[in-house]
């Protein structure tokens, strides 16, 4: 019997992954790093129109803070998706513990995103 070969998860497979399930392995972590806004791009398919639990919500902010760590570099360096995103996560819920989780997220998005934005000091 031959085997069929195995078909690589998407970055949005991955995504919705962790999102719906709290499935998260240490390679999503490697594809997912760095990738700016195209994630949060994939996270709002994802969603679409759905209330999100508390947890999906907790791993929304997981999924963008990989996204925007290493200081993502080209288009989707600018969160553009990403803030409004985080925005619509804060006007969600009313639990004050998780919204701050929301704001600490987007300030660490927003300080990720200047970083990239800064010419680097290469001699």
């Amino acid at each position: 019997m031959a085997s069929q070969p195995q078909k690589a998860e998407t970055p949005e497979e991955m995504i919705s992954r962790i999102i719906d399930m709290g499935f998260l392995e240490g390679h999503y972590d490697k594809v997912i790093r760095g990738s700016g806004d195209a994630a949060a791009v994939s996270v709002t398919k994802i969603v679409r129109e759905r209330s999100l639990s508390p947890d999906e919500i907790d791993r929304v902010l997981i999924v963008l803070n990989m996204a925007f760590g290493s200081e993502p570099n080209g288009p989707d360096a600018e969160p553009k998706t990403a803030l409004f995103v985080l925005r619509e996560l804060d006007l969600s819920t009313n639990d004050p513990q998780l919204r701050g989780r929301i704001a600490q997220t987007r300030k660490y998005v927003q300080e990720e995103f200047s970083k990239s934005t800064k010419p680097s000091l290469q001699n």
